[in-house]
């Protein structure tokens, strides 16, 4: 539908230019561009008050339907009908609902509100629900490579979850570097936790076997000293004898 609207409004552009002017078709655009403007007044009042976040391509659409709009208010306010050879007044009624309508709704906007539950994106977030086995996997794969997550039940950000339009579970939604990655489904969940926390793991398993080996070391040197002591250790900078 968007396309042949653009499509329409570029046609009818094309035939004002060439001074081919037929009222009806160029009133149909004014109406078509005032209504695109109300309704972005609408998306832009979401992403401000609601989302917090802009679309760079939804500013960018805007921006060239604002543009759009106040070329057709510009034009000259008497139009020559083809045929007719008389001139015709243009209503700038239209213009003035179409920029009262967008300002309206882009302030009413901000009395909506939509409950969010403050997420913590410092770690990957799991949407999950206790009766999900796939859900379970994702937390037992998870806790098995010692990958922090962050686990919200669907009930709590049901909000969210129908914004992004997703309906199933388990959802990973995690932001780095400025971009927002949702995955949905335990297989590719766990395929993208395996890809991002595999470097870690193995620095982990590196540094646990290098602990390993710093404990058999201590209990060589210490447990002979201490080899009556209820804890079989002790701590190489202890200043205190052990007990």
């Amino acid at each position: 539908i968007g396309i042949l609207l653009f499509f329409y409004l570029t046609i009818s552009s094309l035939f004002d230019l060439l001074d081919f002017k037929i009222f009806w078709f160029l009133n149909l655009r004014t109406y078509i561009l005032a209504l695109a403007i109300i309704i972005e007044g609408y998306f832009i009042g979401f992403q401000k008050w609601i989302l917090n976040e802009y679309c760079l391509y939804c500013l960018i659409v805007a921006a060239l339907l604002f543009l759009c709009f106040l070329l057709d208010y510009k034009l000259p306010l008497k139009e020559k009908i083809l045929f007719s050879g008389t001139y015709a007044s243009k209503d700038i009624t239209i213009y003035k609902i179409a920029i009262l309508g967008s300002f309206s709704l882009f302030f009413a906007t901000s009395l909506v509100k939509i409950p969010f539950k403050p997420l913590k994106l410092n770690y990957p977030i799991l949407i999950y629900e206790k009766n999900c086995h796939f859900c379970k996997e994702v937390e037992k794969f998870a806790k098995k490579h010692n990958i922090p997550l962050n686990l919200y039940k669907a009930d709590e950000v049901i909000s969210l979850v129908r914004l992004l339009n997703y309906n199933n579970i388990p959802i990973l939604i995690y932001k780095e570097n400025g971009k927002t990655i949702v995955i949905e489904g335990a297989e590719d969940i766990k395929n993208w936790l395996k890809k991002k926390y595999q470097k870690t793991e193995v620095k982990k398993q590196k540094e646990e076997k290098f602990q390993d080996i710093f404990k058999t070391i201590g209990k060589q040197n210490f447990l002979i000293k201490n080899d009556a002591t209820s804890r079989s250790t002790c701590a190489i900078d202890q200043s205190q004898p052990c007990e």
